[in-house]
């Protein structure tokens, strides 16, 4: 194993510095191929692989088993402990890629569409993929090791995308997508080989078999409620709707996925080792996730508002006219997440401080409420759907913030103090874009003058209110705005 003498790990700020410049360079990539894609595709073909996407990610969260965070979050690790964790993860993945793979003709039959099946037979070559970088993906965040993971997430996404879209081009339609996912996950593998070698992991072992299952199973049970929650609008639209419902649903979730993917996923790829890091050593965490929360909501809600706000013109300028009725379902969905940023973390937090069966109740109590209101508001269309998510956050947030409030600094009173900077910013985040939609003439009339004006006008909005407000954000943009100026300096 290797050691913890501090040389190879890093800071905080650091690591999210690092996850942020590799999931921005990942964010062009995906936006652009997302872009691109939406015109070389329609929504019918979007929609079939939107829905064999979201079967998929059910099945992978059993495939994970909870290894990852259970390596984190282990207070001591030996060889046999690392050697177990692959070989239970190994075992499980290539049992369910060989089932994927049988089941698959089923799948489509049920979905009265074949290319349902031809996607998932191609991807579930994921799963006899995914075993041999999971492992190594684990230490390197429980260790720290965030500039390697950067490189190969970086070159994986990277992968993914050109893919996509080169055989798109060429007319392989939603098989492309298929294709382009197989390819992302074999760089990616080759990547964790060449520069995770020191964290290899050096044969097979059952010794601690029943520790790992018994994270697992209680890991696995949440991880599996929260993505049949979060993969239920696409699943149930796809059968009750039809494939170009879910295919204009997935595309009005398009800017809340990559997001959530990008700033929300490089956020919650350095906090939960974090929180693990600073609960095992300093039995801080609280302290660290109200801090997190502040940050979070202080780009996230500003972003989201200004989405909802210019739905239109995003969708219409980005993926053209023939995604339109996707706009109404992007507010509202933009809407969803404000809310939901409160609680995206509550998750991993929770699991860091050990109270992994906790997160399991509250993760299956609200993604049924969610499966439920998402079945019965497809019976009265798709964008009551998209408005359905609201009150799930709502439920969500209400449910993770009663088992936090144990800890005195995550009480109440002092979670919405911490809020109110953030609140601030967002109202005037948003004037500009909002001047310009209520100036209907000049934003259809001048579309992509409209947005460009809008989004200046957001992000020098924001700047103004995270100065004036004295948004915690501010020492991040002092910090940013010194070591740029000294970069300069020291060229000259």
């Amino acid at each position: 194993m290797p050691d913890n003498d501090g040389k190879h790990k890093t800071s905080t700020r650091r690591a999210l510095s690092l996850s942020f410049v590799q999931q921005g360079i990942t964010l062009v990539f995906s936006f652009g191929s997302t872009v691109l894609l939406s015109r070389l595709l329609t929504p019918a073909e979007i929609g079939v692989f939107s829905v064999a996407a979201g079967l998929l990610a059910l099945v992978n969260m059993l495939r994970d088993f909870g290894v990852s965070e259970f390596l984190i979050q282990e207070p001591e690790l030996d060889r046999s402990l690392v050697r177990t964790v692959f070989t239970v993860n190994f075992a499980i993945a290539w049992g369910l890629g060989g089932s994927l793979f049988a089941g698959s003709d089923a799948i489509g039959v049920f979905y009265a569409d074949p290319g349902v099946a031809q996607v998932l037979k191609v991807m579930s070559i994921v799963f006899f993929l995914l075993p041999f970088g999971t492992t190594t993906r684990a230490l390197l965040a429980r260790e720290m090791e965030f500039g390697k993971l950067a490189k190969i997430n970086t070159t994986g996404s990277i992968a993914r995308s050109v893919t996509k879209v080169g055989l798109a081009y060429t007319g392989f339609s939603y098989m492309s997508l298929a294709w382009g996912s197989v390819a992302g996950i074999l760089v990616t593998v080759a990547g964790y080989t060449f520069w995770g070698w020191r964290y290899r992991v050096t044969g097979l072992s059952f010794t601690h078999w029943r520790r790992v299952l018994s994270f697992g199973s209680s890991r696995t049970i949440a991880d599996v409620a929260r993505e049949m929650g979060d993969q239920s609008p696409g699943l149930v639209i796809g059968k009750m709707l039809g494939m170009a419902d879910a295919g204009l649903f997935s595309r009005g979730y398009g800017l809340v996925n990559m997001y959530r993917t990008n700033i929300i996923g490089a956020i919650q790829s350095v906090a939960f080792p974090a929180f693990a890091r600073e609960h095992r050593q300093y039995a801080k965490a609280p302290e660290l996730f109200l801090k997190a929360l502040t940050y979070t909501t202080g780009i996230s809600w500003p972003f989201f508002a200004c989405g909802a706000l210019l739905a239109y013109p995003i969708i219409n300028i980005l993926f053209g006219g023939q995604w339109n009725a996707a706009v109404p379902l992007m507010r509202w969905l933009c809407i969803a997440a404000m809310v939901g940023t409160l609680m995206y973390q509550c998750n991993g937090f929770l699991v860091a401080l050990g109270r992994v069966r906790t997160v399991t109740r509250v993760e299956v109590q609200y993604q049924l409420f969610r499966i439920g209101i998402t079945i019965a508001a497809a019976f009265v269309g798709l964008e009551a759907v998209a408005a359905a998510q609201v009150p799930v956050y709502l439920v969500a947030t209400v449910l993770y913030y009663r088992k936090m409030r144990r800890y005195e600094v995550l009480a109440a009173r002092k979670c919405i103090k911490a809020l109110i900077p953030s609140a601030i910013v967002t109202l005037v985040t948003c004037i500009v874009p909002l001047a310009v939609i209520l100036w209907p003439r000049f934003a259809v009339a001048h579309m992509v003058a409209a947005l460009a004006i809008a989004f200046i006008g957001g992000c020098a909005g924001w700047l103004l209110a995270v100065v004036f407000a004295q948004h915690p954000l501010l020492h991040e943009v002092k910090l940013v705005v010194s070591r740029l100026l000294r970069h300069r300096l020291s060229r000259e």
